[in-house]
């Protein structure tokens, strides 16, 4: 189960990698989940200090 959510964070981060101004949409349209799902993965990841928001929410980046 662990290597699954690993896999499905290095997708996340490979995305902001492409583009780091996706939105939480786009990011869920992109990996197959929901738009909420996309939100608390993306939440968790910055809260464990894996990505950074930087910016405004509107026209802020993930880094």
């Amino acid at each position: 189960m662990t290597d699954k959510v690993i896999d499905k964070e290095q997708a996340l981060l490979d995305l902001l990698t492409e583009n780091p101004s996706y939105t939480f949409l786009q990011l869920a349209e992109r990996l197959g989940v929901s738009r909420k799902t996309e939100a608390t993965r993306l939440k968790k990841m910055k809260e464990l200090g894996s990505i950074e928001r930087v910016g405004s929410d509107r026209k802020g980046y993930w880094k």
